[in-house]
């Protein structure tokens, strides 16, 4: 499970990173319209590493690979990329601290 507000809604969508021949597949069910939504995006050794990076209030499809950070900004569906950890490292998800 990788659930987080991917359509803006205020409200969290359940989604599902599955690995597929050698790719990362995501399904995500908006809970605005309960439509399923599906992304190819990363390598079927990834790690998802989902969060609103970019700041416009909806969550990002991202992976984490060998120390470096794959992202799919929701904002502007541009790709970005940064290098963070060591290969060896495990990502974890982290609470909003507001």
């Amino acid at each position: 499970m990788v659930p987080g507000d991917y359509d803006g809604d205020g409200r969290t969508d359940f989604a599902v990173f599955r690995q597929v021949s050698t790719s990362g597949v995501w399904y995500v069910l908006r809970s605005s319209d309960n439509v399923f939504q599906t992304v190819q995006w990363g390598l079927n050794t990834d790690k998802p590493v989902p969060g609103d990076y970019d700041g416009d209030g909806r969550t990002d499809i991202a992976v984490y690979r060998n120390g470096t950070w794959y992202i799919v900004q929701s904002s502007n569906g541009q790709f970005a990329t940064h290098q963070f950890g060591a290969s060896s490292d495990i990502p974890i998800a982290a609470a909003n601290a507001q």
